[in-house]
């Protein structure tokens, strides 16, 4: 089963914030050397262990396509994507696919933390938090989300009477 990708185009929005420390990289062996300095960085080997068991992406070239892409073995990368900002991004779908192999949506939460993690490791940390601020400030979800806890009686009793007094006070001002 997939899962739906909502916050693709928010992501990408506030990724925005992230060309202002973008290197080039124009040659494919260049893509593919920044690659290994990111698979073989001992920062990301230490987050990301499940990742770091498979060899480091293949670099394409990215003939016939006009968006890079990112697979659980390859990235694919046109001429116009050729810089550390938009390598990231396809490393961080490697890693997501291979750490979170199922349910888990292409720009979903996992995805967003990975990415932010590979900001901080390898750009560094103004960046991941210019990065971090866009991200809440453009609503990208980058933690798990909240486990619910279940009411107990006496609190719930508490809120029945809460909303009742309010009910109250809204019917006594005539609305």
């Amino acid at each position: 089963m997939r899962v739906r990708d909502t916050q693709r185009s928010k992501l990408y929005r506030a990724e925005a914030v992230l060309h202002k420390w973008k290197k080039p990289l124009p040659a494919v062996e260049d893509v593919a050397v920044y690659a290994d300095k990111v698979f073989g960085s001992k920062r990301v080997r230490a987050a990301f262990p499940n990742a770091a068991l498979h060899d480091t992406p293949r670099v394409k070239d990215g003939r016939g396509i006009r968006n890079a892409k990112g697979g659980r073995f390859f990235i694919s990368i046109p001429r116009w994507a050729r810089n550390d900002v938009v390598v990231l991004h396809e490393l961080a779908h490697t890693i997501t696919q291979r750490v979170w192999p199922i349910n888990c949506a292409g720009h979903g939460w996992q995805y967003c933390q990975t990415f932010l993690k590979l900001v901080l490791y390898m750009i560094g940390r103004e960046a991941h938090d210019a990065f971090k601020a866009e991200m809440k400030a453009t609503r990208v979800r980058f933690r798990p989300p909240r486990k619910s806890v279940p009411l107990s009686p006496e609190r719930r009793e508490q809120m029945i009477a809460v909303l009742a007094a309010a009910r109250e006070r809204r019917k006594s001002d005539g609305r």
